[in-house]
Formats: C-alpha cells, structure tokens, sequence
C-alpha cells in the first residue's frame, strides 16, 4: 500500500504545487478593477527592439487628442531607496516611486486614511503602505505626520494596503514632478492610459502613431531630407499598447517594476504536471490489479457465496477512495513543507490557501477516485470463478497492450525530461565557463544608497583616501556594470548611417582594471588632458554597425560635440548570454556634462589574499566619510554578472525536480508493471523449469517484452526530445551546439533502470515453486 499510494501522492504534490506557481503568474492585476480598460504604452523600435518606456509628452498629447483615451497616468521606471526617519526610528526602505497625482485611480489600493481625491496633490505630499505605516509608527496613526525621507521632509497624507501580485508593487509613493520639456526621443517613463470600453486597439495603435508623426517625426525627416517612412525605418519607434493582464506574462519588453513571467515556462510545467498524475494515476491501477491478483480466490469465494459484482465493485471502490484520499492528505502536508523553501528559491509569497487551489485539486482527486475506483472494481469483478479458484488468471490481449502503451509513455516522458535536464545542464556549464570578455575576479562593486549625494565628489574622495590601501590594487567606476541593468542609449549617425549605442562613461585605467584588451589604438590616459574631454572609444559590434573603417583619429558627433576616436575596445558581456553585446561607446565621466551623474557605484580590484580585511576596511571608511546613515552594500562582480542568467539556474533546478519526480513513479510502473505481469506467467515459467530451461533463459524470455518497450520509448523520445531542446536554446544568443551524449546515455539509463527492476523480479520468478503451480495440471 505504501508503494502503491506513494507515486500517487508525488504526483498530487507536484500538480499543487505548480498550479499555486501558476496561478499566481495568472493572478498578477486581477484584483484591479479598471484592468480590462487600462493598457501599458510601449513602442516597436526601428532596430527591432521593443521599449517598456514612453517619452514624456506622448501621454498628455495622446490624451488631449485621441478621443478613446480617457485618461493617462504615467511613472518612474525604476524604484528608489532611501532612509525614512520618525523621531527616533529610521527604516531602509526600497520600493519608492515617484507617480502621478491621479496614481489611485489606475491602481486603486484600498486607501485607509486620507481622502483619495487629495493624497498625492501636493509636492511634499508622501502615501506609505500600511507595511511602512507599521514599521514606522508601530500600532500609532501616521496621517498628518511629518517624516524625512532622506534629507527632505514629507507630511503623510495617505496610507493604503498594498494589493498583491501587480506589476507595480510601491510601498511609497511621491508625486512625480511635472515635465513640460517636450522630448519626443527620450523614453524614460512608463505610460498607461484607460481606454473607454469597446475601443478598437489597432485602431487606437494607428492614432498614436499619427500624434507621434505630426509632432516628432516630421519634422526630423524634414531635417534630413527624407521622408516619414524612411525616418521610421532608420530612426523612428511605433507605439502600441498593452492590456494590463498581459503585461505580466506576455509583454514584448522586459516587464515592467516587478519584472516579467515566463509564461512558456508556466505552460510546459502545467502539461508536465497533468502527466505526471497521468502517470500517476496508471501506476496506482497497475499496482492495485498486481495487489489484487494475490486476493482473486478471494474474490471467487465471494463470488461462489453470491456476493454480486455490484458489491465486490463498491467493496473495491471504496477501498481505492480511502488510499486515494490518503494521497491527497499526504499531499497537502508535503506542499505545506515544500512551500516555504520553493518561495525562498523563487522569490514569490505562494500559500497553499490562495487562489481555491487546494480545492480544485481536490475535485479532481474525487474523479480520480471514480475512474481507478471503476477500471479496478471491474477488473476485480470480472473474475472467472472457475479459474481463480485454480489459480489460473487470463491476461486480455487488450489490457496488455494499453499497460505496455502507458509504460512506454512513462518511458518516452521519463527520458524527455531526462535529456532536458542533461541539456540544461549542458548550456547553464557553457554559461559558467564562457569567457565573459571581461575578469570580475577580485572586483567588488559598492553601492551609493543615498539619492541626495553628490556621487562623482564622493568618489573623487574614495579614490584619494583609499587607492594607498595596500589590500586594494586599484579603484574605479563606469555607468555600467556587468549584471547591472541601468544604462542609457543615444542614437549615433555615421556618414547618414544611423545606430542606437550605449552610452558607458568610465574613469581612466577601467578596461585595465576590468581585464579588457583592446583591439586596436589606445585606453583613455590621465597623462594626455584631451581624453577627458573630447575623446571616444567604441567597442567591435559599434564599429562594425556604424560600418567605420579605419576608425582611429575618425571624428564622430555626440550630444552636438565632435569626438575624436581613440581606440577600439574588445566585446565583453554586460547583460547575460540571452542578449546581444549592444554597440557601446566608452568616453571619459567629465565628457559631457552630465555623465558623471550616471554611475551609482564604485569598483575595487582588491589583493586576494586580504580580501575580507579591506572589504572591511572599505565598510568602515564608507559608514564614517561618505553614507553614515545607509547600509553599506556591495557585490562580487562576477557573482553580480551570473545573477543574469539565475533564472535559468532555477529552471534547472525545477525541471531536475520534476525530473526525479517522473523517475520514481516510472520506477514504480515498471515495477508493477513487471510484477502484474511475472506474476501471470508463473505457470508458464514452471512448465519451461520442468523441460529444463534455465535461469538465464527464463530470464531473458520475460527482459524481452520490456526491452522491446523501452527501444520503441526511444525512437519516439529522441526526435521529440531535440525538437523541444532546440526551442529552449533558442533563447540564448550565445549557447551550445546540441550535444550528442545526452541523447546516447539516456536511453542506455532506461535501459539499466528496465533490467535492475525486471532482472530482481525475472530473478525471484525463476524461483517459483513447480508443484504450487502446477499441480491441478
């Protein structure tokens, strides 16, 4: 019974716990209201690339001039963190947001206090989350309360309970200033807008284009000569919109603040679940009529007595309810303590309450119980009286070959993930080892916590008090950093040739201190004073796109500044393998006036053998000189840089799981398998020993059914298997070329697996006594 339930209750316990992932992906904004009229403006760039972002007056004019559009509400792109300080208690707090007034309106969070039409109206207006309300102010009201949030100082004016999942998540919000700069080419916002209800979207989607070409596009065609169309093909972005319910799962960008599902993911766990308590539920068949051949002259007596087939089916019934319900109880306390550690590992606040989850399982756990209850009661029922009580079983033709179908099918399943975790494991080893083009060995990067500071002063300080440290080796800092995603584009025209580049400001000795070569002319130097001023670097890939040949001593136009090119620097990674090397340019921080404001942290190269003394030192010298009311922070680079790729690190691991899972309950079918099927061969195998066939022989004639099901498995497994494996590496731009040894070994472990378990069991038969079997003969 053990055996039997056990395979049932991982099955359940998988199904569980992938629908609470998966309704939760589904859930995300389903408690809005306004969901089904609000969508999230992006745009289709020229280059192919998609934009979450929008410019800053394309929803005021969208609005004022498209008819469908009621409203629009508009936000940062990224959150903020700072000290929030009450009196005497101060709080770190991350998840700040600068918005519009009319915030509530698009995301109604039930307010608690304050009147809603007046909480984000004035400029020193502050709204925190009943979370930050409790931090702060314990069980006391924070309504009318003066708090600084850094150094300037904020009254409360609202306090609302922050509704979950959504794909904004804010626990305090700041009225957004308002930006009458009309800067159609600078997408730095995110933008929804409601829309009123029966709008036709595409034809919305015309209309916004439209507001971009009479406002933006024209007239930067006319100043290059050309027409719209073909400012739209070189340099243009089209804007379209998305349902708020999609965004989470099926937008074309990045997401938005709490970042994006991966709704494939979700869908080929769901189909895989339902498969295994598929498989599930045919093991616990098998391994029930295996079970209830030991008790067919049982079942005859009671025939012989007159107990009716009615009876002996409901006898069975409810016998198959009581083991199946067991399962689904066994189940329930196996997700309780599984769901913990898979929210650490994920990230999510999954309950095994939430969503009616548990519920809808449970129902179907009740048809489970009345399709095996009724396919073993009549099995059961069907019994020849005569030739049970000989101990004689008849084997149907037809149940033979949907046993070995469904086996098989394990076989086929069991593989498939198999080679999928081989071939996972394969592309997340190449990760691992690919040269990344850069070394963040010894490097740490520290993160200013403080958005009042003056970061370029603060780091002119760090290097001059800390670079005679004799554990670091050297300090420096870029814009960019590998692992982090900030950064800013421009688009940059070479001879009418138009190419979006990232932006990378750098101090001098970076791509020394980074372990980047050159690839040909020379690195920004402190000793020639031009190359803090007028001078550039660009990488391979921005070469090759811009198409200049030659390009040292080339001049080029930036932000309306001629640049001289220096240098050409090798590629290296900065957002993971699942995304091009973007053209970059590279100039020195006090290039353009602005950039020395990009960068929010700094790098160490660090002596490995004092790494943790001078990371302390570098913390004490941080907490008193630079941010002494802010946690210090800091990362190693190069874990910094395999955080891109940790989402398919957790695939890995979850599909591995899934794949141990599926193992264990085709162990378990082939063990029944194997076990119902010797066990009708027992008379068979006392025949072929009295004519003196032996052991191996026996053995060999009861491997071979098994054999043949596991070699057919295969060939159906293995095109299947490439076919969805190719989808998965798909998403790489770098990867691996499938590897053929996944596809060798994992029907060669089938195989093992198939002869350790026939080969015990063929073993044991061999073993059967002649006369039991025998003797009515």
């Amino acid at each position: 019974m053990i055996i039997n339930n056990l395979g049932l209750t991982l099955g359940i316990t998988s199904l569980i716990m992938v629908l609470l992932y998966f309704n939760n992906e589904k859930s995300y904004d389903q408690w809005n209201p306004n969901k089904d009229t609000i969508y999230k403006v992006s745009h289709k760039m020229f280059n192919g690339e998609y934009f979450d972002t929008t410019t800053v007056p394309e929803g005021p004019v969208s609005t004022e001039v498209i008819p469908e559009i009621s409203a629009f509400v508009s936000t940062k792109t990224e959150y903020s963190k700072d000290v929030i300080t009450y009196n005497d208690i101060s709080i770190f707090q991350g998840k700040m947001l600068e918005v519009d007034s009319n915030f509530f309106d698009f995301f109604p969070h039930p307010i608690l206090k304050g009147n809603p039409e007046e909480i984000l109206k004035a400029n020193n207006s502050v709204v925190i989350s009943s979370s930050v309300e409790k931090k702060l102010f314990g069980n006391a009201s924070s309504y009318g309360k003066t708090i600084k949030v850094g150094n300037k100082e904020y009254i409360v004016t609202g306090v609302y309970e922050l509704q979950r999942p959504s794909i904004i998540e804010p626990q305090v919000l700041f009225k957004k200033e308002i930006d009458n700069r009309l800067w159609w080419g600078n997408y730095n916002r995110y933008t929804f807008y409601r829309v009123k209800e029966g709008t036709d979207i595409p034809a919305l989607e015309k209309k916004m284009f439209q507001v971009f070409e009479e406002n933006y596009f024209r007239k930067e065609a006319k100043e290059l000569g050309i027409s719209v169309q073909e400012y739209v093909d070189i340099q243009g972005a089209i804007p379209f919109v998305e349902s708020l319910e999609s965004v989470r799962l099926f937008t074309k960008g990045d997401g938005s603040l709490e970042g994006k599902g991966n709704y494939p993911l979700l869908v080929s766990m769901l189909i895989l679940s339902i498969l295994i308590i598929a498989i599930s539920c045919v093991n616990f068949i098998n391994l029930s009529i295996a079970t209830a051949v030991f008790r067919a002259k049982e079942v005859g007596i009671q025939k012989s007595n007159g107990v009716s087939k009615g009876q002996i089916i409901t006898q069975y019934f409810l016998e198959i309810g009581i083991q199946c319900l067991l399962s689904f109880f066994l189940a329930l306390v196996l997700v309780e303590l599984i769901v913990p550690h898979f929210n650490d590992f994920i990230g999510k606040e999954l309950a095994i309450t939430s969503g009616g989850v548990v519920f809808r399982v449970f129902l179907i756990v009740i048809a489970l119980i009345g399709g095996i209850g009724s396919v073993i009661g009549g099995y059961i029922a069907n019994f020849d009286i005569n030739k049970v009580l000989k101990g004689n079983f008849s084997r149907s033709k037809r149940m033979i070959i949907m046993r070995n179908g469904m086996l098989g099918l394990q076989f086929v399943i069991s593989g498939f993930f198999l080679i999928g975790s081989l071939v996972m494991y394969a592309q997340l080893k190449y990760m691992n080892e690919k040269d990344t083009g850069f070394s963040g060995e010894q490097i740490i990067t520290v993160a200013f916590n403080n958005p009042e500071g003056n970061y370029w002063e603060q780091y002119q300080l760090i290097k001059q008090e800390l670079e005679k440290h004799p554990g670091i080796i050297t300090i420096g800092a870029s814009s960019v950093s590998p692992g982090l995603t900030q950064n800013f584009t421009l688009d940059m025209d070479y001879l009418g040739k138009v190419v979006e580049v990232t932006g990378i400001p750098t101090d001098f000795g970076y791509f020394d201190m980074m372990g980047v070569a050159m690839a040909s002319g020379r690195d920004f130097s402190a000793t020639f004073s031009s190359d803090s001023l007028n001078t550039i670097i660009f990488n391979k890939t921005a070469i090759k796109a811009l198409g200049i040949k030659d390009p040292i001593q080339k001049k080029i136009n930036l932000i309306g500044k001629e640049l001289t090119i220096i240098g050409v620097v090798n590629d290296y990674h900065i957002k993971g393998y699942d995304k091009k090397i973007a053209p970059a340019f590279y100039v020195h921080f006090n290039t353009i006036e602005w950039f020395n404001e990009t960068f929010e942290t700094v790098h160490f190269k660090i002596k490995e053998r004092e790494m943790y003394k001078t990371i302390a030192d570098i913390e004490q010298f941080w907490n008193e000189e630079i941010e002494t009311s802010y946690p210090f922070t800091y990362a190693f680079m190069d874990k910094q840089f395999k955080k891109t790729f940790e989402k398919y690190e957790q695939q890995k691991i979850i599909f591995l799981s899934l794949t141990l899972i599926v193992i264990i309950i085709s162990l378990l079918g082939l063990f029944a398998l194997s076990t119902l099927t010797i066990q009708q061969r027992y008379k068979e195998i006392a025949i072929r020993k009295t004519l003196g066939a032996t052991t191996l022989v026996i053995m060999k004639q009861l491997f071979k059914d098994f054999f043949r099901i596991t070699v057919m498995a295969s060939f159906i497994l293995l095109p299947l298997a490439f076919y969805s494996t190719s989808l998965w590496l798909d998403n790489f731009i770098y990867k691996i070329d499938m590897p053929v040894w996944p596809y060798l070994l994992t029907p060669f472990l089938l195989l093992l697996l198939v002869f350790m378990v026939v080969g015990v069991k063929s073993y044991k038969a061999t073993k059967v006594d002649l006369i039991k079997y025998l003797k009515f003969e």
